[in-house]
């Protein structure tokens, strides 16, 4: 048994990228790329969103494309079962790493700042039946609650932006940081970014028409814009202590509430945070099933559930003591598996976007079942522009011809047989 995932129209998809984008780069990136690069940390998100960019685009071509078929099936068509099946893995493994990262980053963020006291099983308790729920009820449900919580998150990201400009105080000097910094902070947090990989999963799902596009580079576009001004409103706000403070938009809506006397305004920096981990924790469970169903087919939907929940489990505990476990994981171990989604996936969807530009013309049907393709009789016709109606119309004109000649030569032997008849009668009655 399987989950059947519905479509998802252009806004549901942009949506569910405005959130993959956005809610791993809101807590404790801005603190660490200040903290190895300074001020010009600012930089780092635009350039990785370049990338990211990169990543969705080449989706768009591969779906233009090849438009009904899935991911899992062009990789088979071309490259064979085997690679398949290795690249359906490491998304397992990429989701998985990521899921465990912004569990522990958010849970220590709860944890500190509101009940020092509550137990990770607690915590647990709030969070994997709900992500477990959203996953797997498929795609539109989750697309569908994220419209509706959309409004909500966009309202409050604008005015913690907002609000944080005007707590602004101070005027950092650029370039004061090296460049080989700057390199190094960038390729740590590498695995931050990549996330826009998930559309490779759920590519037939994704139905957006032509003109349509624009809305899913629109919602990607607003988010990066987002991610940026958090970074440099996180930046300005703290400058040279911003390294001491890990969680950037909380600690933006803090400096305003103690500098400008506006309460626990705080507060709603926590509402959005909690939406946003909801959702992002749902996208990558819903990843990993949708790979573990490539790896392992004809398998029951509770089996990659349960496989993520106890691979979670089991690793979260080796990480979720304190904030410095987890920063190590994320600086040391997970900037090796951005090489797949910024490496390994983009060398292999350029291929196969080589392989359907370099397609033969020939329509062989030999040639066409080697390469996999199923051969369609009624599409070849088509396609032949009815030149097997004009051929069978020229022989039924040759066969009418040749009856007529065929006839018009008895006649004329007819002819000749009644005038010997008509001649003989003549010359007996002239006797």
């Amino acid at each position: 048994m399987r989950v059947l995932d519905k479509t998802l129209n252009a806004w549901q998809l942009g949506i569910l990228m405005f959130v993959l984008l956005f809610a791993n780069k809101i807590l404790v990136l801005p603190s660490l790329l200040y903290e190895g690069a300074g001020f010009e940390s600012i930089f780092i998100p635009v350039l990785l969103f370049l990338l990211e960019f990169g990543l969705v685009f080449l989706f768009y071509r591969l779906k233009t494309k090849f438009p009904n078929e899935t991911f899992a099936q062009i990789l088979k068509n071309h490259f064979g079962n085997v690679v398949k099946v290795i690249i359906f893995v490491i998304f397992m493994f990429f989701f998985l790493s990521k899921a465990v990262l912004l569990y522990n980053v958010t849970y220590i963020f709860f944890r500190n700042l509101i009940y020092k006291d509550y137990s990770n099983f607690l915590f647990l308790f709030c969070i994997i039946p709900i992500i477990t729920h959203l996953a797997v009820c498929g795609l539109r449900v989750m697309g569908r609650t994220a419209q509706l919580f959309f409004p909500v998150i966009i309202v409050i990201i604008a005015f913690c932006i907002v609000v944080g400009f005007f707590g602004i105080n101070s005027k950092p000097l650029l370039f004061e940081g090296s460049l080989s910094d700057f390199v190094l902070t960038t390729l740590k947090h590498v695995s931050s970014f990549g996330d826009s990989i998930f559309l490779f999963l759920i590519m037939d799902k994704a139905i957006v028409k032509k003109k349509q596009w624009k809305i899913v580079f629109g919602f990607s576009l607003i988010s990066a814009i987002l991610v940026v001004l958090v970074t440099v409103v996180f930046a300005l706000s703290y400058t040279y202590t911003a390294f001491l403070h890990p969680y950037a938009i909380f600690e933006i809506m803090s400096y305003v509430k103690e500098y400008g006397g506006l309460g626990r305004i705080d507060i709603i920096s926590m509402v959005v945070i909690i939406i946003f981990t909801y959702f992002h924790l749902a996208i990558y469970l819903k990843a990993f099933m949708l790979s573990f169903h490539e790896v392992f087919r004809k398998v029951n939907f509770v089996y990659p559930v349960i496989t993520f929940n106890l691979i979670f489990l089991v690793v979260i505990d080796f990480f979720i003591l304190n904030l410095e476990k987890a920063v190590v994981y994320g600086e040391n171990v997970l900037p090796y598996i951005g090489i797949f989604p910024f490496v390994i996936l983009p060398i292999a969807v350029g291929v196969l976007l080589l392989l359907k530009k370099r397609k033969p013309e020939k329509k062989d049907e030999n040639y066409m079942k080697k390469s996999g393709v199923e051969v369609d009789e009624t599409k070849k016709v088509q396609n032949s522009g009815g030149k097997k109606e004009n051929l069978k119309m020229t022989d039924m004109n040759t066969e009418n011809l040749n009856q007529v000649k065929a006839f018009s030569n008895e006649n004329k032997k007819d002819k000749k047989f009644l005038r010997k008849v008509i001649g003989r009668r003549e010359s007996e009655t002239a006797n």
